[in-house]
């Protein structure tokens, strides 16, 4: 079996730990979508519709492309060198 079926294949049971690790540290459930990428093949999976999925990672690239920060924490100085 290739990578990219296996991971395939795998996709829905990494969705519900990426959803619950992400409602665990947001304190409440979040839309995300998750893209991965192997032997030239691009998949994703998310807890959201395609097209708010869709619309998410078109705002990212356009913050990206406008070299805006992507999440402000980031760039605070109080919080570098700090573990997350």
């Amino acid at each position: 079996m290739t990578t990219h079926i296996r991971l395939s294949v795998r996709m829905q049971e990494i969705a519900a730990q990426v959803n619950q690790l992400l409602s665990e540290a947001a304190g409440q459930e979040v839309a995300w979508v998750l893209v991965c990428s192997t032997e030239g093949v691009s998949q994703y999976v998310s807890n959201t519709t395609r097209s708010d999925g869709a619309e998410m990672i078109e705002h990212l690239l356009s913050r990206w492309k406008a070299n805006r920060a992507d999440i402000p924490a980031h760039y605070n100085p109080d919080l570098m060198g700090q573990k997350r």
